[in-house]
């Protein structure tokens, strides 16, 4: 592996937390049980001035001057972290000796310092069937032809092949479509649960409340502390009393959940008005993307989840490179290396074929569409 951090990393144990969204309230728990968090910094006042698992939230502007007194790194989406990072340079720190994005530190440092394979965050789709049907879904839902639906045993076998090699799972996140269509929820979060609960920092799931939480779910979800990330596209879609009534009854029952309202969303193109990248600008591309979570389904690692649904709705086939053949990896030091480094996007021909045609989400992408909106099903306007 090509390790880009400074060897003073080694023997770090206090850290400086750079972002206070959803990237560092899903991951705080597995770094403060690893570091000493110094403080937590935000460059959005309205976050700051404030204790989030005891630790301070502080604004750069009141710390920036002793930033280079500790190790940060930067808990952000990958658009706001190149961002984030770009600011950093500006007050003279260096990118891999001050500072460095999350799943660099996780798949770079633990495997260099504890001999441990930890990603960041990984995603798994539970069914292709929703009950919104938005002109713009990021997973392709409503091109699916024929849908898809996963049992308890296949998620938790896809599990099974992973954790073969990888020793720890940030966050791993359950999705769609909408993912509670799938009766076998609750059973999947149990059997995870009691396998894995150890392994993985934050088990999630996405989902766009217009299905409230049944019992079963709502006791296999507080059993083992799994957190609900509501979808909020009640501006575009009328289910505002269904959406309500959902969030309400997940915070009587005591769960972690959080509400995001996305006003807008990167237009991808694809597969209605594909992009059409110049070769020697498919990987630089796909890096300004870089997504902090990959794909976990039908027994193989994605680099790019949303590479595999575009597979699976049979829109456009993934070739070999644009996934790892877990069912096919021997247990070796070099099937775990192999894991880290398509992790972090070294492929071997350097990029995703999606890549090819899709806008993605990195900061190369200024085509944005407003989010959920709805197209015609069935001849019924949903």
């Amino acid at each position: 592996m090509d390790f880009k951090l400074s060897k003073d990393w080694k023997d770090v144990q206090d850290l400086i937390i750079y972002g206070f969204g959803k990237v560092a309230h899903d991951n705080i728990r597995f770094f403060k049980n690893n570091f000493r968090i110094v403080y937590i910094v935000d460059s959005d006042p309205k976050k700051c001035g404030c204790e989030y698992e005891g630790i301070p939230v502080k604004h750069v502007d009141e710390v920036k001057g002793e930033l280079n007194r500790y190790k940060i790194v930067i808990m952000t989406a990958n658009r706001n972290a190149l961002l984030v990072g770009d600011a950093l340079e500006k007050l003279g720190l260096e990118n891999g000796k001050d500072f460095c994005a999350m799943e660099q530190f996780l798949t770079e440092w633990f495997w260099m310092y504890k001999n441990r394979v930890c990603l960041m965050e990984v995603h798994s789709t539970i069914t292709s069937r929703c009950t919104l049907n938005c002109r713009h879904c990021n997973m392709f839902m409503p091109f699916y032809k024929k849908h898809v639906d996963y049992t308890a045993e296949e998620i938790l076998r896809d599990l099974d092949l992973l954790f073969r090699h990888v020793d720890y799972i940030a966050a791993y996140k359950i999705l769609g479509g909408e993912p509670l269509i799938n009766r076998q929820l609750p059973k999947m979060l149990s059997m995870i649960g009691e396998k894995y609960g150890d392994r993985i920092g934050s088990i999630g799931i996405i989902t766009n409340g217009t299905i409230l939480p049944g019992k079963e779910l709502i006791d296999a979800a507080k059993k083992f502390d799994v957190k609900i990330d509501f979808s909020d596209y009640t501006d575009v879609v009328d289910y505002e009393d269904k959406f309500n009534k959902a969030v309400e009854t997940t915070k009587q029952a005591g769960l972690r959940y959080t509400v995001n309202r996305s006003l807008r969303w990167c237009d991808f193109g694809f597969p209605v008005n594909n992009r059409c990248y110049p070769f020697e600008e498919i990987r630089q591309h796909m890096m300004s993307c870089g997504p902090i979570f990959h794909g976990l389904n039908d027994g193989k690692y994605y680099y790019c989840h949303v590479a595999w649904s575009a597979d699976k709705a049979k829109l456009l086939s993934t070739v070999p490179d644009d996934y790892i053949d877990l069912t096919k990896l021997e247990s070796s030091d070099k099937a775990k290396e192999l894991i880290l480094e398509h992790s972090r996007g070294n492929l071997a021909k350097g990029f995703v074929k999606l890549c090819k045609v899709c806008g993605g989400c990195g900061n190369d992408n200024t085509e944005f569409v407003r989010a959920a909106e709805q197209v015609v099903r069935n001849g019924i306007e949903v």
